[in-house]
């Protein structure tokens, strides 16, 4: 009799053992959620860098991602892809992906600032040769400048307005033509290629021209008239 109650005791310590194990076993596992403010953190970052040296003052409002979004703990660095590469101000998106595990999300912003843009200092008449006191380089609220604009001074200079400009306006690249290598009634150098041997010769150009532009030329020997390309500042090539 004390044997089968002593069996009945060690039945029911084995029977509860196997159900405190089980039931350790079974406990939920927590998968860690990726911290959405590194997300921004990074996303922040971005933006920074890529307005950088283009917007001037720049302000960056990003949109934090919704708090209740769960993702997985990015295992690989995060990829940050931006959808309007070429664009500096207004709303722009980025894309931030990880690939171990594969997960994307969109990160939305509002870029505000200044462009840089190339405005005249005084009025420019039609045809005229912009000289460096012409022009000057400022910064304006990205609504207002043109998508064409201008924003080299360095590249403005020489260039010939096609239109008259007013003070203080952005000069437009469709607006300006380039600086003309030959000028009507200037002297040039005539280059004829003969097999391996190159012919050099004075002539008189009879109209303007820019680079790789034909123009009529009277060489200044023969007063034949001929025409070239011009290869260089004062420099026609005739075939």
């Amino acid at each position: 009799m004390q044997n089968k109650h002593f069996n009945m005791i060690l039945f029911w310590v084995a029977l509860l053992s196997q159900s405190f194990a089980f039931a350790g076993n079974t406990q939920p596992q927590t998968e860690e959620s990726q911290s959405l403010e590194i997300i921004h953190e990074q996303a922040m970052n971005f933006l920074k860098q890529k307005v950088d040296q283009k917007l001037f003052e720049p302000k960056i409002q990003l949109k934090k991602l919704n708090q209740r979004l769960r993702l997985p703990q990015c295992q690989s660095d995060l990829e940050i892809v931006d959808r309007s590469p070429g664009k500096y101000a207004g709303r722009v998106t980025l894309g931030v992906q990880c690939h171990s595990p594969s997960w994307k999300t969109f990160v939305t912003a509002k870029i505000d600032g200044k462009l840089p843009v190339v405005v005249s200092t005084q009025g420019i008449v039609k045809q005229a040769v912009i000289k460096a006191e012409d022009v000057k380089l400022t910064y304006l609220h990205y609504k207002k400048v043109p998508n064409d604009r201008l924003i080299s001074v360095e590249k403005a200079i020489g260039m010939r307005a096609k239109k008259s400009i007013n003070p203080n306006e952005v000069l437009i690249i469709r607006d300006l033509q380039p600086p003309y290598w030959v000028l009507k009634k200037h002297n040039v150098t005539l280059i004829t290629k003969i097999g391996g041997i190159e012919v050099k010769a004075k002539g008189i150009a009879l109209q303007s021209a820019v680079e790789r532009q034909q123009v009529e030329v009277e060489n200044s020997a023969s007063k034949k008239i001929v025409k070239g390309i011009v290869i260089a500042p004062n420099t026609v090539l005739v075939p």
